[in-house]
């Protein structure tokens, strides 16, 4: 990270615009600043896209919401992912409120619009979501950014008078490299000159979790009960994966991936079952995506692949368990 915004004149967004693979666009189209994106949310282009999708049906509503705008509102990036941050924007909290009803947005992003603070607020095309910036009075340190802002979500509802839709803020939004949408609406709130929240946000520490070598690696069962046990564990982890991949929501897919690196990480112990557990992953991700194209067109296959491949052996107490229980149990037979 090279450099740190603090206010909003200093604000910097990364665009990204490309209409035939929307969000799926990770290189940034330019660097723009605040006065610059509220021009955007007016233009002309957007208005009419915008309309388009309050109108659109399910099946049309994935097309039309690829032909629009994205920033990361956390600051510029030379590609988007966590690692190519350029410049933080490290007094800015973004909020996106989803799964209200049309009269609650409209009362959200009335009381967003009066809050010390507000730089933008905006209902969703569709009516049903709001979207925010709001100009912090105390920066987020870039190392805990999204561990602090998700633990303070109920201190956040409750300073801008939102305590009653505090479940309805999406922690997704609060990702360092999160794509926030750009679309228009006439229920639009926009202040280039915002005062700084009367207000702060405790800082929380990212959890720094300790890596502990596994004591058992390319373990060999010793008996067929224990080789079904161990199979039993694995099979049921990666069952529930299977499960949660298929109720996965558009929006939500990708960031269910990460969860293959716990089964990569564990499968040094059983190295036997590492083909067909990885086969198992694959399968499920791609239905989740409906098809293997659409699956690589989305970067969800480069995702697994990366995850999978990048997993360190981690000790795992369950299936340490397992092993001492019947190494215990082989000794006393070799005792008696």
């Amino acid at each position: 990270m090279k450099t740190k915004n603090i206010t909003p004149s200093n604000w910097e967004f990364s665009l990204f615009f490309n209409t035939e693979k929307g969000l799926f666009n990770c290189t940034p189209y330019k660097t723009i600043n605040l006065k610059r994106l509220f021009e955007i949310y007016q233009s002309d282009y957007l208005i009419t896209k915008s309309k388009e999708l309050s109108q659109a049906s399910d099946e049309d509503k994935k097309v039309i919401k690829s032909q629009l705008p994205y920033i990361t509102y956390s600051g510029t990036f030379s590609y988007r992912n966590n690692e190519s941050l350029i410049s933080y924007n490290s007094s800015l909290l973004p909020l996106d409120i989803d799964g209200l009803s049309i009269e609650e947005a409209i009362k959200v992003q009335k009381i967003l619009s009066e809050q010390p603070g507000c730089v933008m607020s905006i209902i969703s095309p569709r009516g049903k979501g709001v979207k925010a910036l709001i100009f912090l009075g105390v920066e987020v340190e870039f190392c805990n950014h999204y561990t602090t802002l998700t633990n303070n979500i109920e201190a956040i509802a409750k300073h801008l008078n939102i305590q009653e839709f505090e479940s309805k803020i999406d922690p997704g939004q609060f990702k360092l490299c999160q794509p926030f949408f750009i679309a228009y609406s006439e229920y639009n709130f926009f202040n280039e000159n915002a005062t700084p929240t009367n207000w702060a946000i405790e800082n929380f520490e990212k959890k720094v979790i300790e890596y502990k070598a596994p004591n058992t690696t390319n373990y060999t069962p010793q008996t067929s009960i224990e080789q079904k046990r161990i199979y039993s564990y694995f099979n049921k982890i990666v069952s529930d994966l299977e499960k949660l991949f298929s109720d996965g929501k558009e929006g939500y897919r990708h960031s269910l991936i990460w969860r293959v690196g716990g089964v990569a990480s564990s499968l040094h112990y059983a190295p036997y079952l590492h083909s067909e557990m990885k086969l198992r992953l694959f399968n499920a991700i791609v239905r989740m995506y409906k098809d293997e194209k659409e699956a690589k067109n989305t970067r969800a296959i480069k995702t697994f692949e990366d995850i999978w491949n990048r997993a360190t052996p981690r000790e795992n107490k369950i299936i340490e368990q397992i092993i001492d229980e019947y190494s215990i149990n082989l000794n006393h037979l070799n005792n008696d």
